[in-house]
């Protein structure tokens, strides 16, 4: 008889019940689920891990940073780096003034540019210009400033202290490089040092001292953003060294130091659309101001060297078609006969390239090189001619004087034509009050004809002129701004200042 055994059935009481398999459908679900959960998992939180490793971070680095001024602190240099602007502003503050000057009539400063005091705009007439000054000559009271500060002043005063006004005397100004020079006759304790501007980089620090809207020995700093800044049409000759320190109206006139408290610039203008400051100043170089103030001390005037030429700068396709070796150096446009680069056989079309065994690299270089050298020196001159390079001797010439323009009261200038290649002769400026100014000449306008005669060129317009009696009239043709055009007849004076207005000829 068989017997009843449950482990026969092949589970056995003991063995677990079979596990359910999961349905294919079910596993992808929880694939899914584990995805999803994965992705949000790295847009969500993975930032926000990052982000607070990079809060940690800063957190480290301020902390480190703290530290790190905390120890410096204790040792002294952060107050070292704070004494080193007091110092440089204790050592040239005292030779910092307050120049005034005050006119009678109307005068004119540089057109373009709200530079100098808070009354800089003469076209207004009569009234008072604000600016500063520096000592730089205590045993004989020499003071440097700019000249559209003193430009056309009846009276000059210099402030040297509280309620301690004195009269000042213009020995020279320059109003090429927009220098000028007074002197005074007081018993002055303190004179600042000239530095050297050619040691000058990108992002050295530097102070500027003045009289901003007249608060005197104002200091303000900042570093230098850029040298040889030029073609701003603020001065003939410009080569500005560019600063972020706060220069504002009445600062004109007043020095650039470095942190050795030498004079390195002369603050001069201000680029602006506000007519305050915008972080842009600009100041001339001590480099080519010691050297002005010293010409203007010794006699009373700059003699500057010239060749009598117009020229243009050198562009790719320049190079090109006239097979240079590279692009650089100032093409001739046209020469004066009579001129030293005449007398020396060169010809429109001739690239200089070196002048006194200094490279030119452009116009701007080749004027600067050619007013530096003055007059009555004889120097090398290399210039490239049917792509090959020759060399002649040239003697230098002073740059001569035109005081009919500066009777009739206006300044021109070349720039390229509309085509690229011939020039237009440009109104650059024109004196308040003065005959040009009467006739409706303004800057901007297009010198298009003497009388019949078409002129496009400085040295045409020049040499044209020449021939006229002014005091007769000047007949010209110009085409104002929005392109339409007109006659125009200039009148000097029959007497009048022996001013010349330069033109722009190296």
């Amino acid at each position: 008889m068989a017997s009843l055994n449950p482990s026969d059935d092949g589970y056995g009481f003991e063995a677990p019940p079979p596990r359910p398999t999961t349905p294919p459908v079910r596993r992808g679900y929880v694939l899914i689920l584990c995805l999803l959960t994965a992705a949000v998992a790295f847009v969500y939180g993975v930032p926000m891990i990052a982000e607070r490793i990079g809060y940690a971070w800063e957190a480290g680095r301020s902390r480190a940073a703290s530290q790190a001024l905390a120890k410096l602190d204790e040792q002294g240099a952060v107050s070292q780096a704070s004494k080193l602007f007091r110092m440089a502003t204790t050592a040239v503050s005292p030779a910092v003034v307050n120049v005034q000057s005050f006119r009678d009539r109307g005068g004119v400063g540089p057109h373009g540019l709200p530079v100098g005091g808070a009354s800089s705009n003469r076209e207004e007439g009569p009234g008072r210009e604000l600016g500063s000054g520096v000592i730089v000559d205590r045993a004989n009271g020499y003071i440097v400033t700019n000249n559209h500060v003193v430009q056309d002043a009846d009276r000059i005063l210099v402030r040297l202290g509280p309620r301690y006004d004195v009269p000042a005397k213009l020995v020279g100004s320059d109003p090429k490089t927009d220098l000028a020079v007074l002197q005074v006759k007081a018993d002055l304790k303190v004179q600042a040092e000239w530095g050297d501007s050619e040691k000058l980089d990108i992002g050295d620090w530097v102070l500027a001292i003045g009289s901003p809207m007249g608060f005197d020995h104002s200091v303000t700093a900042g570093i230098v953003s850029a040298t040889e800044r030029n073609d701003l049409r603020i001065a003939e000759y410009e080569s500005f060294i560019q600063t972020d320190a706060a220069i504002n109206p009445g600062n004109s006139g007043g020095p650039l130091i470095d942190l050795a408290g030498k004079v390195i610039g002369i603050n001069t203008a201000i680029i602006t659309q506000s007519g305050g400051y915008e972080g842009i100043g600009l100041a001339i170089p001590s480099s080519l101001a010691r050297r002005i103030v010293e010409s203007l001390i010794k006699d009373g005037k700059v003699v500057r060297g010239y060749l009598g030429i117009a020229i243009r700068p050198v562009d790719d396709e320049l190079a090109k078609s006239l097979k240079l070796p590279e692009n650089r150096g100032a093409m001739i446009t046209s020469v004066l006969p009579d001129g030293p680069a005449g007398q020396a056989k060169l010809k429109a079309g001739d690239v200089i390239v070196k002048l006194a065994g200094r490279n030119v690299d452009d116009p701007t270089s080749l004027r600067y090189v050619t007013a530096e050298l003055g007059a009555g020196v004889h120097v090398p001159l290399v210039y490239y001619r049917d792509g090959g390079e020759q060399t002649v001797d040239v003697a230098i010439a002073a740059v001569p004087t035109n005081p009919e323009i500066g009777r009739l009261g206006f300044r021109v200038r070349e720039i390229p034509g509309p085509d690229g290649k011939q020039t237009v002769l440009e109104v650059d400026r024109v004196v308040s009050a003065s005959p040009a100014f009467a006739a409706g000449v303004r800057p901007g306008m297009a010198i298009i004809a003497v009388d019949k005669t078409p002129v496009r060129s400085a040295l045409e317009f020049l040499s044209i002129i020449k021939d006229y009696d002014l005091t007769r009239g000047l007949p010209l043709v110009v085409m104002t701004r929005d392109g339409r055009f007109g006659p125009v007849m200039l009148t000097a004076p029959g007497a009048g200042r022996d001013e010349a207005v330069p033109a722009p000829l190296p």
